[in-house]
């Protein structure tokens, strides 16, 4: 995922939600599969919807202290 704050893709159908999506599988690592992201990537990422969509539990670089 690559940040977009400016929602400067909006005709392409693989930004969205503040966000450039991507979708890869072991067999090419270099090649993006996703072709819509509310389609291939959003669902898995509803649970962290409240932290910008991304799963951030398991990084605490990317949380704040408390």
């Amino acid at each position: 995922m690559i940040k977009d704050t400016k929602g400067r893709f909006r005709d392409n159908a693989i930004w969205g939600d503040g966000w450039g999506w991507a979708l890869f599988q072991t067999v090419d690592k270099n090649k993006n599969i996703a072709k819509n992201y509310t389609k291939d990537c959003l669902d898995c990422h509803v649970p962290a919807k409240e932290t910008d969509w991304i799963y951030v539990e398991g990084y605490p670089t990317l949380t704040s202290p408390e």
